[in-house]
């Protein structure tokens, strides 16, 4: 099967390339201490699908099959401890972006960090009006779609560790939009796919709600982690992928650096294309630019910039909690 993809097809053909060399370095012995490295053992992968480009900006992407957006896998999900009659039953609750009162609840915790510079109430107030009011549901779907232990243990382990090695890979490209209709979650391995990758290279930054953390991390994702959450198998297949991307730095940015200099691929905002052209020495100091911040983090560096501090009336020092405010459907 194949669907047609109208706009920037070009640049999931290039995040797919840089996919299957990933791929292929985790694979490889390289960097490992043999075959019962804990890298071979975790078994870590980026799902991938074909791309062909027919024009610059038209194509047919592969079909990815038994797949589901996140948040339809949340919408359909609920919590059985719960009474019918509760509003923490159903996922549905929590995907419903028409919600005004979900909508307003959010914007004001917004507000609080954007406004008045107050970072730590900010955060208290996500707590209190979203966090302890839309509770996640996620940990039952697997329950509910996979039968047997061996199954449901499986299921979990593959979403767990493809999404550690999505964040991996995506805080290293900056990778952005990661709202709930670009994960995909496959229903018959529980492994996570990302799509439409139009928004790299720390693009995000430029949307009119600037997106400032490093990759999407969501009470439903830790929900599905199961007891230990982030503390147990995910964190270990992160830290495995950047020390593994770390250690094939040169080979990455060899890849990276002609996707960059690529004279089709436009890596603009659209305020950006309308305000006026950039000519070719600011096209070349922007690759620079982003090269640099790659390098960067390839040795470790946290280089993400938040723009929101600059309106601020009170810079505060950033924490785990910063960028819970800025990014659209935190949610789900």
């Amino acid at each position: 099967h194949g669907s047609i993809h109208l706009v920037m097809t070009r640049k999931d053909s290039r995040v797919q390339d840089l996919n299957n060399v990933i791929n292929r370095i985790f694979a490889s012995r390289k960097g490992s201490s043999g075959p019962n490295s804990r890298r071979r053992r975790l078994r870590l992968r980026l799902r991938t699908f074909s791309v062909v480009c027919l024009t610059e900006d038209c194509g047919i992407l592969e079909w990815v099959p038994n797949t589901e957006s996140l948040r339809s896998v949340i919408t359909e999900t609920y919590n059985p401890q719960f009474p019918p009659n509760s509003v923490h039953r159903r996922g549905s609750r929590i995907t419903n972006f028409s919600d005004n009162e979900l909508r307003g609840a959010f914007l004001k915790c917004q507000d609080v960090y954007l406004k008045r510079g107050d970072l730590d109430l900010a955060t208290k107030k996500f707590d209190e009006l979203i966090l302890k009011q839309y509770l996640p549901v996620m940990y039952w779907w697997f329950i509910q779609n996979f039968a047997s232990p061996h199954s449901w243990f499986e299921a979990r382990t593959n979403f767990t560790l493809s999404n550690a090695v999505w964040s991996a890979v995506g805080h290293i490209i900056g990778l952005g939009d990661r709202h709930s209709e670009n994960l995909l979650v496959d229903t018959s391995s529980g492994e996570c796919v990302h799509v439409d990758f139009d928004c790299i290279f720390d693009k995000g930054l430029l949307l009119p709600r600037p997106e400032v953390i490093p990759f999407r991390l969501t009470p439903n994702m830790l929900d599905a982690f199961g007891p230990t959450g982030a503390d147990g198998m995910y964190t270990g297949a992160l830290t495995e992928s950047m020390r593994t991307l770390r250690k094939n730095r040169d080979t990455l940015l060899s890849v990276l650096e002609p996707f960059l200099n690529d004279p089709v691929i436009n890596f603009k905002s659209k305020s950006q294309q309308k305000s006026k052209k950039d000519n070719d020495a600011n096209d070349a100091k922007k690759a620079m630019d982003s090269i640099a911040k790659i390098e960067g983090r390839l040795e470790g560096e946290y280089n993400l910039i938040n723009p929101n501090k600059n309106t601020a009336k009170k810079e505060q020092r950033s924490t785990k909690h910063d960028g819970l405010y800025t990014l659209h459907q935190a949610l789900c």
